[in-house]
């Protein structure tokens, strides 16, 4: 269940006829070329580790930009 629009479970992929499914939380569903979707695993394993160092920097008091 989402907390303030933010989902805390993650989707689920599978590979079918050569594309890749992606389905999230809250009924999103999305297929992809193989190229695309490791291009989003990528954005999305860069983002996830950006996202993780916002929240220690705001729990140590450091300011960032």
């Amino acid at each position: 269940m989402p907390r303030d629009g933010v989902f805390d479970e993650s989707g689920k992929a599978y590979a079918e006829e050569g594309q890749v499914m992606l389905d999230g939380p809250d009924g999103v569903a999305i297929s992809m070329t193989p190229d695309a979707a490791e291009e989003t695993a990528n954005e999305l394993i860069r983002a996830a580790s950006e996202a993780r160092q916002q929240i220690d920097d705001r729990e140590s008091g450091a300011s960032g930009s």
